[in-house]
């Protein structure tokens, strides 16, 4: 069921459900209202601060998972130009060992992401939980029955697939404007999480580089 379809059975759904009007009088009428969720999510406080926060708890391990990228590399060229013959033994070796780094480095690297990107998605669900929480407020608080999300892509498309997922997106095709309340709802969000209702939670324990192996060198 597309977007627009769907808010027109949600709306009929209302107006069926709405309670009858005194004699003479037609249905009341739905209100309702709109919200641009891309503007909430960019310019809410608290996702820039969890965004934020995020950053830092993984600034150490991926600042350390560089360094290691920089050595294995250097140690690359270092084998690459050894004047020593290739059938070295001792070349072998070597070039053995720098082989298990680059596996151990790319399982690191695996993990680091993983390990990131949950973090990312868990800031995003707390910031969209706050949003539909504050949604619901809003709409009880002006006695709304509908409150849409806005998904309007006014910017042009680099690609046909851009193209086709902006379209997918677009909830909304037009508004009046007074139907918005963007601004509104965006302000008190704000206002809850300066107050500290919304405070953002506190970072948990910052990821730790790997240690290095009984009789490795620290990289």
């Amino acid at each position: 069921m597309t977007g627009m379809r769907t808010i027109a059975v949600l709306a009929a759904a209302w107006a069926a459900a709405a309670p009858a009007a005194p004699a003479g009088e037609g249905p009341r009428a739905l209100k309702i209202a709109v919200v641009d969720v891309d503007k909430v999510l960019r310019d809410y406080k608290k996702s820039d601060d969890l965004y934020k926060q995020t950053a830092e708890r993984f600034k150490p391990l991926e600042e350390a998972l560089k360094q290691k990228a920089e050595f294995i590399r250097a140690e690359q060229r270092r084998l690459a130009s050894d004047p020593r013959d290739p059938e070295s033994v001792e070349l072998f070796k070597e070039k053995q060992a720098i082989q298990m780094k680059i596996a151990e480095f790319q399982a690191e690297d695996r993990k680091f992401l993983s390990d990131r990107n949950a973090a990312e998605v868990k800031a995003m669900s707390e910031v969209w939980t706050d949003l539909l929480a504050a949604t619901a407020k809003y709409a009880r608080d002006k006695g709304l029955d509908l409150v849409v999300k806005q998904q309007l892509r006014e910017e042009p498309s680099k690609s046909k697939d851009s193209f086709y997922r902006n379209v997918a997106g677009c909830t909304v095709l037009y508004r009046a404007d007074y139907l918005d309340c963007t601004d509104e709802l965006l302000k008190q969000l704000n206002s809850e999480y300066e107050r500290g209702a919304g405070k953002a939670a506190a970072p948990g324990p910052e990821p730790k580089p790997p240690e290095p192996k009984p009789g490795g060198k620290k990289n």
